[in-house]
């Protein structure tokens, strides 16, 4: 069994040694700016997108949660008699519909999206800390797929130029009601949660019915029992951000230390 790794320290160097053998000697300077970076920090001078109410940076990658107040508007909904599901054969109608809290969980590296990105629905606002639960929404666009129970589809905001992740977050969230809703989540990933979820409430039956309802109140998506989605902000926060960066170990060893040295990539295989 190869031995463990000995870290020594002298002056402004960090030297990874096994045995008589040098692994690699790196500035001490670059280690440990390298394990604030894996750390989660709060951020340090950044303007938050609207309605952030919770975030979570490890490395350069960025985990948040928005928040989109209840409301109603005019949305492109895939027509009834549409000749595609999805493209650009596809037909829409605008309807006039009202959501409850909308909850996006996105998670950025260095402002790119990286498919870690969730939509949620909420009858209340997200507490500090983010335990509070999360409920399945009844939308087009929304999957169970890529090991997230409410995937998003941002497929046409990939080409995005932001030059920042705030900037980014402000265009998911403007995305997400401004592109039209349509059945490509359904021929792609096989399920979407508007065909899942139009038993909950005789009002979001169909969109003829949820738009009839929003014209009569406005707020009915507040009084809609949605079905419980079994997890938090939180949880699904930190659990996407960890498929994109991971966590620091519990436990951690000179083994660990050794890899976040630069160059250790290229030392690794030395005996």
């Amino acid at each position: 069994m190869a031995r463990e790794p000995e870290l020594r320290i002298a002056g402004d160097q960090v030297r990874a040694l096994r045995g008589r053998s040098r692994l690699l000697e790196a500035p001490l300077a670059a280690l440990l700016d390298r394990l604030a970076r894996r750390g989660e920090r709060s951020p340090a001078c950044h303007v938050l997108p609207r309605g952030a109410r919770m975030l979570v940076q490890r490395g350069d990658a960025t985990a948040v949660a928005l928040e989109v107040p209840p409301h109603a508007r005019t949305v492109h909904w895939l027509a009834d008699d549409s000749p595609a599901p999805f493209g650009p054969a596809a037909r829409y109608r605008e309807c006039f519909l009202g959501f409850p809290y909308v909850v996006l969980l996105v998670v950025f590296h260095r402002a790119q999206l990286t498919g870690m990105q969730q939509l949620y629905y909420r009858v209340r606002p997200l507490l500090a800390g983010g335990d509070d639960e999360l409920l399945l929404p009844n939308l087009y666009n929304v999957a169970e797929a890529y090991q997230q129970r409410c995937w998003l589809c941002l497929q046409h905001l990939r080409g995005h130029a932001a030059r920042s992740w705030p900037e980014l977050a402000d265009a998911v969230s403007q995305h997400v009601f401004g592109a039209a809703f349509n059945r490509s989540a359904e021929q792609h990933e096989g399920n979407s949660y508007w065909s899942r979820m139009r038993a909950v409430d005789e009002r979001v039956a169909s969109v003829a019915a949820w738009e009839e309802a929003t014209r009569a109140d406005p707020w009915f998506p507040l009084a809609v029992s949605w079905q419980p989605a079994g997890t938090t902000a939180r949880a699904e926060l930190l659990a996407m951000l960890d498929r994109v960066v991971a966590p620091p170990p519990e436990q951690p060893t000179a083994l660990d230390l050794v890899g976040m040295l630069p160059g250790a990539g290229r030392a690794r295989g030395r005996p």
